[in-house]
């Protein structure tokens, strides 16, 4: 068994999310972060990456994030809205009733 293969399959994939002609990546939040996914502001900062996979929002002014607490609150919501959709994606339980 390759188990950094099998780390890789497991982890939330990343799911592009078109902002106003910009594209950001969404996923379900890992095992350590969902209990911390308490508000809209907490869930974005932890479930919305750049196209390697790094964090883009903060809740705080950090170079190269951008401060959540300065968002129009309609992006924000659509963003949450469209992490919380993948919740009813089942691709992962089809996937393993697959095999």
């Amino acid at each position: 068994m390759n188990l950094d293969a099998l780390k890789k399959k497991l982890q939330p994939k990343l799911h592009p999310l078109d902002i106003e002609g910009e594209k950001i990546y969404i996923h379900r939040p890992t095992a350590h972060d969902i209990s911390k996914c308490t508000t809209v502001v907490d869930t974005l900062v932890l479930c919305v990456k750049d196209e390697n996979g790094d964090p883009i929002f903060s809740t705080e002014d950090i170079d190269g994030r951008i401060n959540v607490n300065m968002m129009d609150s309609i992006h924000l919501n659509y963003i949450h809205d469209s992490i919380m959709k993948l919740f009813k994606e089942s691709d992962v339980t089809d996937e393993i009733e697959k095999k």
